[in-house]
């Protein structure tokens, strides 16, 4: 089976898609998983029937995930929002992210642990969305007490929270409403990747002006939210606003420079791979590990393993090993618009481009120049036409400037990166250098800006459908 990987992961997403359209009994596909397993190692000399029982028994475990992830543990959070109706209560557990605050509050993920019911406490357990009025001085791990309003999340914002593993929002308004019990929990390597960010966000709010400083944070960091809605819009409208999010484009440049800063100092072949794997998986989580940065750190991995032990990875199983490991975890993902754009895009350039590329027999062409712009504009236009037909669904708009904006665009994003990194590693090493650093930087992000604006102007560069 060539690409075997890439057709037990269609086949997993089909099992997902049948479980999420009609309710399958669970014993019977547990039953037809196991003789699935059974026959298919009894077969193993058979290619055609290997293959059939090998798709059978994907499908099925693809089944078994989605009804699986539909199941809520037992005394869950939200047992106790349909059952005590919807007033204020009081819950205790600890932090799960790093505090946020927007719009006049403070918001993070909390993980339940106990439903304090007058003097009773009982066991529960499951993420909460919370919002606190003000701002609050709270950190990844505090253990805390929390009373306000319980409530479910209501229509598309509901479900993107269901599809997050989140069942349950707390509004909390008074300042009695958080109480800190002076303890920790939570993962040390969590916690040690959100300092580093901390550390990482304050270098660049010391010394860029506040726009600037916002592109950094989402560009390097993730922290898109606070990207005011104009520059959102903008980039949509020209198709770049993959620059925003921390992606496989921003992990491929990561590795890159990781490799390269290694190699610079003479670090053997192998500790200098390994040095580059831990260093990805450490940038995952500081950068929130969104479905596109698990699925590029992953190939990544894959990608550097490959080259530890000197063979040459496939680039369609190392996607389809990425998807695999986000679904098996949680297989609502597949109905996330990020997961289908970032699987998307990466399939079809995978597929498309080496096809344009050997249909204009590009390596012939001797202006290196040239041969770059050609081979950027085939890269950009593989990744438009598999990604089209999402964004035209999801948000109602047809970019045909998309092709020519990218070819400009990623350039200035690669270079406002790689001086935001430059500003962050002078910043946090010789901060009295950080402010030449730190002028480049809101030049590559000015640049950057226009750039974008100028071309939504262009006639005909979008239209609303």
């Amino acid at each position: 089976m060539k690409q075997p990987l890439l057709c037990l992961a269609a086949v997993f997403c089909l099992g997902i898609v049948f479980a999420n359209l009609l309710k399958a009994p669970y014993t019977l596909i547990y039953f037809l998983a196991v003789l699935s397993l059974i026959l298919s190692f009894l077969a193993l000399r058979q290619e055609t029937r290997f293959d059939l029982l090998l798709f059978s028994l994907s499908f099925s475990l693809g089944v078994l995930a989605m009804i699986n992830s539909q199941i809520l543990p037992k005394h869950h959070i939200s047992d106790y929002i349909f059952h005590q109706g919807n007033q204020l209560k009081t819950i205790s557990g600890y932090i799960d992210s790093a505090p946020v605050f927007r719009n006049h509050k403070t918001s993070f993920i909390f993980r339940a642990q106990e439903f304090i019911k007058d003097d009773s406490k009982l066991d529960c357990s499951g993420k909460v969305l919370v919002y606190i009025k003000g701002r609050k001085d709270l950190q990844y791990g505090e253990v805390l007490i929390l009373r306000g309003n319980l409530n479910m999340g209501r229509g598309n914002f509901g479900r993107y929270l269901n599809r997050k593993g989140i069942y349950a929002l707390l509004n909390v308004q008074e300042q009695a409403g958080v109480v800190k019990l002076n303890k920790n929990r939570g993962n040390f390597l969590k916690k040690y990747s959100l300092e580093m960010k901390k550390a990482m966000q304050d270098v660049i709010s010391d010394n860029l002006s506040e726009l600037p400083a916002k592109m950094l944070n989402a560009m390097i960091l993730g922290e898109r939210s606070n990207i005011p809605k104009p520059i959102r819009d903008s980039m949509a409208k020209t198709g770049t606003v993959h620059i925003l999010v921390v992606s496989g484009f921003h992990v491929g440049l990561v590795a890159f420079i990781i490799i390269m800063f290694l190699k610079v100092l003479r670090l053997p072949r192998n500790p200098r791979f390994w040095a580059a794997i831990a260093c990805l998986l450490i940038y995952c989580l500081i950068t929130g590990a969104s479905t596109s940065v698990v699925r590029a750190t992953i190939m990544a991995v894959f990608f550097i393993f490959g080259s530890l032990i000197k063979r040459e990875p496939d680039i369609y199983n190392s996607c389809a090993l990425a998807m695999i490991s986000i679904l098996a975890i949680n297989p609502q993902q597949l109905f996330d618009v990020g997961f289908q754009l970032s699987f998307a895009s990466v399939i079809s350039i995978v597929y498309l481009y080496p096809k344009m590329k050997s249909f204009l027999r590009l390596e012939s062409l001797k202006i290196r120049v040239l041969r770059y712009l050609i081979g950027a504009s085939l890269v950009s236009l593989s990744a438009w036409i598999g990604t089209m037909g999402f964004i035209a669904y999801y948000f109602r708009v047809f970019s045909p400037i998309t092709v020519l904006a990218n070819i400009l665009i990623v350039p200035l994003a690669v270079l406002t990166i790689l001086c935001g990194f430059s500003l962050i590693f002078v910043g946090c090493l010789a901060p009295a250098l950080a402010p030449i650093f730190a002028s480049t930087a809101e030049l590559a992000v000015g640049l950057l800006l226009r750039t974008s604006y100028f071309l939504t102007k262009i006639p005909g560069a979008y239209l609303y459908l």
